[in-house]
């Protein structure tokens, strides 16, 4: 008798099957009576919709989540919401550490994957650190906004929306159960926004960067030397960048906006900083809004465009083609304006392998995103032409743009778009999120396996000469 071949999953494959079934499970859990709120029942459709934001932490939802979920169903939100922040392999870690049970080789490709580690050296040990770090940061969130929010609601109610808030901003979620307006109320409290915005950062620059600074901190305060030049280039990079992407956007959406008499023309110069200040940090694909987006200037939301295209850093709780993958694009460009044939930083050559992989990263990430905006076109036009009649108005493109670019980079700010969507253009976001979220490479290599083995030739082919510009 022949033998049948067992199909393996390979790591990569088991990672984006294991984040489709958490998916799956919360879109269940809040499809039931007991998620929601009395008389408001949801389509699957929708709870799917809802628990793919959650778990990809973009924040575009077809509800309200304050409306249409119960105190039950706010709690999975907050639990699917950490999952995907924190990637549920790390979860799953944590869970056989507890028990006893020891990680084998197999669990470990995974964790590896799922925080887009190089090897699997010390994940044991990252994850511990991981879980202490979050919970650290998350708590004290949770108490400065408690300051807020328990005179308003009481101390239970008070303490659960700080902890879901808190979660939720440092998960770079853009999930709020304030209500319609989110944080529109809060726009001038500095207390508010400034905290925010630290756990939209914070939660944005990644684990590993974490590490590498508490790390570094730690051992040059002991020998009483220099700190910055000892933390890794990865970290170096991280850093600058976010600071530059931070500042740059701050400063042209206060340009862009100073005027807008819906957004913050009649504000002081302190108060359209602090506005300008949060749109541009939960750009870093956080989502939480204190100001209208839909009355932006239409200059600013093509820039909203690019700076939810960069993302956050790598192996954090953002989305995005990375800051790191940006920065490298880059630098490869002013080596080649200055006649560099190598991509020089910190006096350390990028190896050509890692500048490909970013060069794959944004192209792939390109091609998806101007392929669902294509999509998004024609499926919207379609059903706006069969059900005319049913809606007042349409979705202009540069919604569509928006909305495209938004799921992608799991930011989830929305022009008003997300409710208004037709059956194909949700299942289209929720492709956009997922893969923003699992990332275009890892997804590549998932589906595109068989291809992916290494296959060493001592064959060389001489090379060609092209024009290219």
């Amino acid at each position: 008798m022949e033998r049948r071949k067992k199909t393996k999953l390979t790591a990569t494959q088991s990672l984006v099957l294991g984040v489709v079934v958490v998916i799956f499970i919360g879109a269940i859990i809040l499809k039931l009576p007991i998620s929601n709120n009395e008389g408001r029942s949801i389509k699957f459709l929708d709870s799917l919709f809802v628990s793919t934001s959650c778990v990809c932490v973009t924040g575009l939802t077809t509800v309200v989540p304050s409306e249409q979920f119960s105190k039950f169903g706010q709690i999975v939100l907050m639990c699917l919401i950490e999952i995907g922040g924190l990637g549920f392999m790390s979860f799953i870690a944590l869970i056989l550490m507890f028990m006893g049970r020891k990680i084998n080789l197999s669990d470990r490709m995974l964790i590896k994957e799922s925080l887009n580690q190089n090897n699997v050296g010390g994940l044991i040990k990252l994850i511990k650190k991981i879980f202490l770090y979050t919970i650290t940061f998350q708590i004290v969130g949770m108490l400065l906004l408690s300051i807020r929010f328990i005179p308003k609601y009481g101390v239970g109610e008070g303490l659960f929306y700080s902890a879901f808030h808190s979660i939720s901003a440092f998960c770079n979620a853009g999930i709020d159960i304030i209500g319609r307006n989110s944080f529109s109320d809060y726009q001038y409290d500095i207390l508010i926004n400034v905290t925010l915005m630290l756990l939209i950062i914070i939660g944005g620059l990644g684990f590993t960067v974490w590490d590498d600074i508490f790390n570094t901190v730690k051992e040059r305060i002991n020998q009483n030397s220099g700190i910055w030049r000892n933390l890794t280039i990865h970290t170096k990079i991280v850093l600058i960048t976010t600071i530059i992407l931070l500042i740059s956007g701050t400063i042209l959406t206060f340009t862009f906006e100073k005027n807008n008499v819906h957004i913050m023309k009649s504000d002081s110069v302190s108060q359209k900083i602090l506005k300008s200040a949060f749109y541009s940090t939960t750009l870093r694909t956080a989502g939480i809004t204190t100001t209208n987006p839909d009355k932006l200037t239409t200059a600013t939301k093509f820039i909203s465009v690019i700076y939810m295209f960069i993302g956050g850093s790598p192996a954090s709780t953002t989305g995005g083609i990375k800051n790191v993958t940006f920065a490298i694009i880059i630098l490869m460009v002013i080596s080649f304006i200055k006649g560099n044939d190598s991509t020089i930083v910190f006096k350390r050559e990028i190896p050509f392998k890692i500048i490909k992989r970013a060069i794959a990263v944004v192209t792939i990430s390109i091609c998806i995103v101007a392929t669902a905006i294509i999509l998004l076109t024609v499926t919207e036009q379609l059903y706006l032409e069969q059900n005319y009649n049913m809606i007042s108005e349409s979705i202009d493109f540069i919604g569509i743009i928006y909305e495209a670019f938004s799921a992608f980079g799991t930011v989830g700010i929305s022009l008003g778009v997300t409710r208004k969507l037709s059956l194909f253009g949700k299942i289209i976001i929720m492709i956009l999120m997922f893969i923003g979220r699992v990332g275009p490479i890892t997804l590549s290599f998932a589906l595109f396996s068989k291809y992916n083995k290494k296959r060493k030739s001592s064959i060389k082919y001489p090379q060609c000469d092209l024009l290219v510009g």
